[in-house]
């Protein structure tokens, strides 16, 4: 790993002029290697995040890790689901019985708690994974809160491994057009706290007074 400003530029440049000469190997051999991590819950995806947006640029690596994070997280959840029940309830079964209630005191919004789970997770995202297939979540309801859920994440790592690909000295960090990209980085999570948690709360709410009518 570089250990110094002039090593990651050297080492950024190396990874382009090889992309640009190998780009089919370098894009599956990136492909595999999420996937495999993603499957076998194995740490770093930060670290091929941001490889992704150095590599690929924001937009076509934000949707290629969305992609790769999608595939490699259902595949472990049917692995789990098919051949580690009993070591994950082995080892995991007290979380299994927290998420359990968690699960089943907000069955009546499980699309909202599962993606509230993924932007600001109760529990590591590895995980929710494994245990998932246990906790009587549907797959397509898991796919789809992994995909949008994992979305921000994946969409400030890759566009910080886009800036970082971009700097050619640490003055460029201080530029205003670098400050400006991440203050609003900083402002995603926002997005979700004011904005969609509170109109989920509202459709909720709305959902209930139905259900009290019809029951009337």
């Amino acid at each position: 790993l570089p250990n110094h400003f002039a090593n990651f530029t050297e080492t950024t440049n190396l990874f382009h002029a090889y992309k640009d000469q190998h780009f089919s190997y370098i894009t599956t051999l990136f492909v595999f290697a999420y996937i495999y991590k993603q499957t076998f819950a194995i740490p770093g995806s930060f670290v091929l995040n941001l490889i992704a947006g150095a590599l690929f640029d924001v937009w076509i690596g934000f949707l290629l890790v969305c992609i790769l994070t999608t595939i490699g997280s259902t595949l472990c959840y049917l692995f789990s689901g098919s051949f580690a029940r009993e070591y994950v309830f082995y080892y995991l079964g007290h979380r299994i019985t927290y998420l359990q209630q968690k699960v089943h005191n907000n069955s009546h919004c499980l699309v909202e708690f599962l993606l509230f789970a993924r932007i600001f997770p109760i529990s590591p995202s590895w995980l929710l994974n494994i245990v998932a297939p246990f906790l009587n979540i549907p797959i397509f309801i898991f796919v789809m809160t992994t995909f949008i859920g994992l979305a921000p994440y994946n969409y400030i790592c890759v566009q910080a491994g886009c800036i970082l690909s971009e700097l050619h000295s640490w003055a460029d960090i201080f530029s205003i057009f670098t400050l400006f990209k991440l203050s609003l980085l900083s402002l995603l999570p926002l997005i979700y706290v004011f904005y969609i948690k509170p109109r989920n709360q509202i459709i909720l709410a709305e959902k209930e007074q139905i259900k009290e009518v019809l029951t009337i």
